[in-house]
């Protein structure tokens, strides 16, 4: 007996007998919902009220229209073609009769009077058949779902290359031009200038400078994504004073914000924070943080960086009166490649890698970033990780002064994208 699922199988018969008959033997032997009509109008309404599953139709009815003109319209209609019709008959048995049920859309023939074990095993052959169908519906729905996902997997990829192929090529062109106008200039006035301007040439030599650094930031920074992806990037942890390493950053970085009459401010709630971390990655994270803070905030503005901790765990925020970021872009930011304003309109430089990369570095420590804020509102960066140390003597005073001589050079590059 068929009991998988509860099937709804539909008996139409113009003599109540036959139906109230049919009605009591199916539904003690299958477990399905059976329905019946004793004429072509009330079982085409059953059709339309209950998802049926299998119909056993009468051939030789005298309300309103015979079997096989029923079992045509049935067929006919797109939603209901599908439905498989067994032929009830008493009176016409001949090969011709039965081919013309066959042509309609039948799919089996019983004669009356019924043998109750053979109409019995004849439905439970069909709802195994439509079991069958229906599983083999099911892994067509999957695997079209899976085309879909993976089609639109292909296209995003594909998007994401093209966008990645666009970015680059900015990002290389720009700076190429930049450093060949630069060269050329410089190329000109050595040929020709009997007396050389040198403001002039140390002007343009520190433009050729800061595109270097930019190209090498570019450079770095797609060398580490690519490693963080096949898994070669590690991690050098040690225990370090997280309260000096951000607090030494951000006294570094004063100057570059004075040139656009920025003021940052710098507040914690604790003196030291002993924390194993990689040091190069947070001065990394840091940087790029504060980067992004002086590129997107105006002139005489302010960016406030501020640490806590609770739950056993550091959160430091960078927030910023810039030009904040629509709603609908915080999760798009730390996609590679994407950026809250496009080639066409972005009136700040960068690839769309570092955000990324810094997301990256972070989950590497086993924390989190978020972004809060709104168009035209400013800026909040959150970055929050657990505080541990490991078991290291004669580590715990190890911090940002350790690095200090490559602190300038670190600066350089990671704010080359600044024009100021």
């Amino acid at each position: 007996m068929v009991t998988s699922n509860l099937y709804t199988i539909l008996v139409v018969d113009d003599y109540q007998n036959n139906l109230f008959t049919a009605k009591a033997l199916i539904e003690e032997y299958i477990d399905a919902r059976v329905v019946v009509a004793d004429t072509s109008t009330k079982a085409l309404k059953a059709i339309m009220n209950y998802p049926v599953d299998l119909i056993i139709l009468d051939v030789h009815m005298k309300k309103e229209m015979e079997g096989f003109e029923l079992a045509q319209i049935i067929k006919s209609r797109k939603k209901t073609e599908h439905i498989p019709i067994v032929f009830l008959t008493a009176a016409y048995t001949g090969e011709e009769f039965k081919r013309k049920g066959f042509e309609i859309g039948a799919v089996d023939y019983l004669t009356k009077p019924i043998d109750d074990f053979l109409l019995i095993n004849r439905i439970n052959v069909y709802l195994k058949l439509i079991e069958k169908e229906r599983k083999m519906n099911i892994i067509l729905q999957e695997q079209t779902k899976e085309l879909k996902m993976a089609r639109d997997t292909a296209e995003a990829a594909n998007e994401a290359k093209d966008m990645f192929l666009a970015n680059i090529s900015h990002e290389l062109r720009t700076p190429l031009n930049i450093l060949f106008g630069a060269t050329q200039t410089t190329k000109y006035h050595l040929e020709n200038d009997e007396v050389l301007d040198r403001e002039k040439i140390s002007a343009k030599t520190k433009t050729q400078i800061q595109n270097c650094y930019r190209l090498i930031r570019l450079v770095n920074n797609l060398i580490d994504v690519t490693k963080i992806d096949s898994g070669n990037f590690a991690l050098n942890i040690s225990n370090c004073n997280i309260i000096e390493i951000v607090e030494a950053i951000v006294i570094s970085v004063v100057e570059y914000a004075e040139l656009k009459n920025i003021e940052i401010i710098f507040d914690t709630d604790v003196e030291e924070v002993i924390f194993a971390c990689d040091l190069d990655a947070m001065e990394r994270i840091m940087l790029n943080l504060l980067s992004n803070a002086i590129k997107f905030t105006p002139k005489e503005g302010n960016i406030f960086v501020n640490i806590t901790t609770s739950n056993n765990s550091i959160q430091i925020k960078v927030k910023d009166s810039g030009i904040g970021i629509p709603q609908d872009k915080h999760m798009m930011i730390f996609e590679r490649f994407k950026q809250a304003d496009n080639l066409l309109t972005r009136s700040c430089e960068g690839s769309g890698i570092g955000l990324n990369l810094v997301k990256s570095l972070i989950e590497m420590h086993d924390g989190t970033i978020q972004v809060i804020s709104e168009y035209l509102k400013g800026s909040e960066f959150i970055v929050k990780i657990p505080i541990c140390e490991i078991n290291e003597k004669n580590n715990a005073e190890k911090g940002f002064l350790n690095n200090s001589s490559n602190v300038t050079a670190k600066i350089d590059v990671e704010f080359s994208d600044i024009y100021f």
